[in-house]
């Protein structure tokens, strides 16, 4: 059962408090008090009241002209901690610790580890990232190299192919025989500007 410890100057003794929330005991010197005690230096008639309020007991002062303490700062309305000593006027009430429940300490809130963040799903339908490859141009067969260029390799190619089966041979005679017919012309013709200076054979010179 909850109980505080009263102390006067000449006496000592015990008082049980109430168990029911809002139960509650007026100290005084008045008779009329739960609990008076007369004859108390500066204790007044109607001083102070305990409170039963869960999960503790309530001080409460009721405008004393000496007010209540504890370790020597006024008392307006606190829970009472056990062990302490609270005055009102030359008595002394401790809240016996022995006697009331020791009163769980509110732990601190731990941090929790954050959860993972949900990846989103891969759509199934979804084609897969495609991966860009560099664009290589190929060289050209009139390059040396053995591909097709990206413009006009399809021709290119099959004029290297005709002229590798021997297609291209009878042109080249062809255009060997004009050179040597052009070679031979031009030779004539500066052979006869040097001898009558005539331009061209049958066309007579200004002059003559």
């Amino acid at each position: 059962m909850p109980r505080i410890l009263i102390r006067e100057p000449n006496h000592f003794y015990t008082y049980e408090l109430p168990v029911a929330p809002g139960g509650e005991v007026v100290v005084g010197s008045a008779p009329t008090c739960q609990l008076a005690l007369p004859g108390v230096g500066g204790l007044a008639p109607t001083h102070a009241r305990i409170v039963c309020q869960p999960p503790g007991y309530v001080i409460e002062d009721l405008q004393s002209q000496f007010g209540t303490l504890q370790n020597g700062r006024r008392v307006q309305a606190e829970y009472m901690t056990p062990g302490a000593e609270y005055m009102l006027g030359a008595a002394c009430i401790v809240l016996d610790p022995r006697s009331v429940p020791a009163q769980p300490q509110p732990q601190q809130a731990q941090p929790q580890p954050e959860a993972p963040k949900a990846q989103p799903a891969p759509d199934k339908g979804a084609a897969p990232h495609a991966i860009k490859k560099p664009h290589v141009m190929k060289k050209a067969a009139a390059h040396g190299g053995t591909g097709a260029s990206s413009v006009g390799g399809a021709d290119l190619e099959k004029l290297v192919k005709k002229y590798d089966r021997g297609g291209g041979s009878k042109l080249t005679f062809v255009y060997v025989l004009i050179l040597l017919l052009f070679a031979f012309y031009a030779g004539l013709a500066l052979r006869h500007w040097q001898r009558t200076g005539n331009c061209l054979p049958g066309i007579v010179a200004d002059g003559d």
